[in-house]
């Protein structure tokens, strides 16, 4: 390359809002045990985990997000729980919450990286909250024109995952729309059972599906 000097790629930054924690000691004590499955789906628990340490996604789109099978999902979370790194709790008939117990807490010494400052994520860059839902992807709702969109409380949020999980989030008004209407509850309810319809019996789409469902069932509840 000459004089020229190679042009170095940029580092990553601990910005706020874009991270979430999990312990050095799932690593430390717990990675031989629940493999790299394990490890990818604790993740992504831990990503959509709230203020409580509690998350709900759905196996098959736990599955999406890792680009693996279900049965690889269902056989981590086994591993998990045996480890005692999460407890299952059965929401509904269709969905289950999962909950990210304590872990052990790792020596000072183990924390410290070969280097002369301390590489911690501090709690103000994870997604500690009961509002924040970490989104990995974070260019994807601009090629569908909600650039601007940052979620600011709890009703927003399902909106977007609302959106993001049925492939819909051209269509963001919408779920925002209905989370005025109805309960968390029973959106979340009505979301847990679409997910989990297999696609050759989806005769459009999971998004009209949802819609169609979330009527018919609204109607019944008399909301």
């Amino acid at each position: 390359m000459g004089n020229k000097e190679q042009k170095k790629p940029p580092v990553r930054k601990l910005e706020a809002g874009q991270w979430y924690w999990v312990s050095r000691s799932v690593l430390r004590d717990h990675a031989s045990q629940i493999g790299f499955a394990g490890i990818a789906v604790y993740n992504v628990l831990a990503s959509f985990a709230d203020g409580s340490q509690r998350c709900f996604p759905s196996q098959k789109y736990i599955a999406e997000i890792l680009g693996c099978s279900r049965s690889t999902v269902s056989r981590a979370i086994e591993k998990l729980e045996k480890c005692g790194l999460i407890k299952k709790e059965k929401r509904d008939r269709y969905t289950c919450v999962y909950v990210l117990l304590k872990v052990d807490r790792c020596s000072f010494e183990e924390t410290q990286m070969l280097h002369r400052c301390n590489s911690d994520v501090q709690n103000l860059h994870t997604n500690d909250n009961k509002l924040t839902i970490i989104k990995n992807d974070n260019d994807r709702g601009k090629d569908f024109g909600i650039r601007s969109f940052n979620p600011t409380n709890r009703k927003e949020i399902l909106a977007l995952d609302m959106a993001e999980s049925l492939n819909d989030i051209e269509n963001l008004k919408f779920y925002l729309s209905l989370v005025g209407k109805y309960p968390e509850s029973f959106l979340r309810h009505v979301l847990g059972q679409v997910t989990e319809v297999p696609e050759e019996e989806i005769k459009r789409n999971r998004a009209a599906l949802f819609n169609y469902l979330v009527q018919k069932k609204a109607k019944k509840k008399n909301f």
